[in-house]
């Protein structure tokens, strides 16, 4: 059986192309032998699962300790509930060690029979290693699902039975979820107050992050498929998937899936091109699959709308005013990283998903039709596009003023929305946008012309500013002339105002202002 790119659950080295798994998770190996409990986090769909086996199978092939992985996803529907989460619990152990160990290491039944199932998981586990013969290092997956009081008990159970390791408690363990558990502010119905997660699990050594796969990882994996079938990629192409992707596994493998094995699949006596790949990556957003679908779901959250709104449009004074954990919630997600110029937008990917999906709504309720605005020699005409969307704000401005949420970018999605219904009969568009930038520049490309515009809210300094970034932009893009959009915060005074253009030169660059 030959090898593919895998971008849908845990990859088997048997099956798929991987990147060398040891690399990625080094220092868990010394954790373990310094009999360590410790958090693994990362988003979701970089790997997490997929490591955790490689490591629990390697342990139980050395046969110095024995290793088990449960996942307890399933304990988050009882949510409250103490006594059936941690029956859930021990449920869940019984299947794990049934399917993962052989006989003569499975548990007693009295190990399942504890005097309160208030400290079932901490009696099996007192028991259980009291009867094995080797340490035992246990995985728990998807900790941050329990809820409430039943992630209160499960981590206080741990901390309680922490000084009898190795003989009658785990060895080692690892705790795997999205976010640190420090991070945690768990709300007890019981005691009627928040507990911080750390403060009741305070035995953690370390927290791990399970990083993004590096330019050479990448390179790596698609050489496999090199070297299994012959298809070449062209260096610039590899590390165009690096850019767009900045090395996010699933992402990796979805790139690596579409041009090599599916519907879109290069052939594989072709070198695959640059070209090729920008091909599958509108192929990639305008789809959006399972693990996009889940990113996109999140920005109706409230702590996450208030962030990546004003990363929109580049506020970095109101991004001060949101609290750090908030901050911290939303590059756990994996929808936001700390880059060079503060909070910015996790890859370029992400960043084409996060604004079609908050505008596709929007987009589907524009009764335009492309073919309006596209000259009999097929390029775009661009002014006729700019003076009907002048036209359309001043008869729908509702859709900006009566927004409840991402109401500080309201002006830039309801202008994008419109662009890119008429983008997609042949264009493409490319957007700049991080907190602190205090704008936001989009290029729109088509029928080989391209406009570059650069997006503000008015503010006392929003014109002189705009000035000289429109023209480092265009600096960038070798382009001649742009468009500096300026979006006033308020209804006008005077409706005959809006749209009306301002020609001027700056730095020997011509400046197209509209002030909407």
């Amino acid at each position: 059986m030959k090898k593919f790119f895998n971008a849908s659950g845990p990859c088997n080295a048997k099956k798929h192309y991987m990147v060398e798994i040891d690399s990625r998770i080094q220092r868990i190996h010394s954790l373990i032998d310094n009999e360590r409990y410790f958090i693994l986090h990362a988003p979701r769909q970089t790997g997490k699962t997929t490591c955790m086996k490689y490591i629990i199978s390697k342990l139980n092939q050395e046969q110095k300790y024995l290793a088990i992985y449960l996942n307890i996803e399933s304990a988050q529907a009882v949510k409250n509930d103490v006594e059936r989460a941690n029956r859930i619990v021990l449920s869940i152990l019984k299947r794990s060690i049934k399917s993962q160990l052989d006989t003569h290491y499975h548990p007693s039944e009295e190990c399942f029979k504890p005097f309160s199932m208030d400290e079932g998981i901490c009696h099996f586990f007192s028991e259980w290693c009291a009867e094995l013969t080797m340490p035992l290092v246990v995985f728990i997956d998807e900790i941050d699902s329990l809820m409430g009081d039943s992630l209160l008990s499960v981590l206080r159970q741990l901390r309680s039975g922490y000084d009898l390791r190795p003989e009658s408690f785990p060895h080692a363990l690892c705790l795997i979820g999205l976010r640190d558990i420090r991070d945690y502010r768990i709300y007890s119905d019981q005691e009627k107050r928040y507990v911080i997660g750390g403060s009741c699990f305070n035995i953690k050594e370390r927290a791990l992050v399970l990083e993004n796969f590096t330019p050479q990882q990448v390179s790596d994996l698609f050489r496999q498929h090199t070297t299994a079938t012959g298809q070449q990629f062209e260096k610039k192409a590899m590390d165009y998937i690096y850019t767009l992707t900045q090395g996010q596994p699933w992402l990796v493998n979805a790139f690596g899936r579409e041009l090599c094995f599916d519907e879109h699949a290069i052939n594989w006596s072709q070198t695959i091109t640059v070209s090729d790949v920008d091909k599958i990556k509108e192929i990639l957003i305008l789809r959006r699959d399972v693990h996009l679908d889940q990113l996109a779901d999140k920005l109706t959250e409230p702590r996450v709308a208030n962030i990546i709104s004003r990363m929109i449009t580049g506020e970095i004074d109101q991004l001060d005013t949101i609290s750090t954990d908030d901050q911290t919630y939303v590059i756990n997600l994996g929808l936001v990283r700390r880059g060079e110029l503060g909070l910015e937008i996790a890859n370029p990917i992400y960043k084409e998903i996060i604004i079609r999906e908050l505008t596709s709504v929007t987009e589907q309720f524009i009764a335009q039709k492309p073919s309006w605005y596209i000259k009999p020699d097929g390029r775009l005409d661009i002014e006729k596009l700019l003076s009907a969307y002048i036209k359309f704000y001043k008869e729908h401005s509702e859709l900006v003023t009566k927004r409840k949420t991402y109401t500080e970018a309201a002006h830039h999605m309801l202008f994008m929305a419109w662009i890119q219904r008429i983008a997609n009969s042949g264009g493409k568009i490319t957007r700049e946008y991080a907190a602190g930038l205090k704008r936001l520049d989009m290029l729109v490309e088509f029928a080989d012309e391209r406009f570059a515009f650069e997006l503000k809210l008015n503010s006392k300094h929003a014109l002189d500013d705009g000035k000289k970034q429109l023209t480092n932009y265009l600096k960038r893009l070798s382009l001649n002339s742009g468009y500096l959009i300026i979006f006033n915060r308020k209804a006008p005074d005077n409706w005959e105002d809006i749209g009306k253009r301002e020609n001027i030169v700056y730095d020997n660059k011509h400046i197209i202002v509209i002030n909407i």
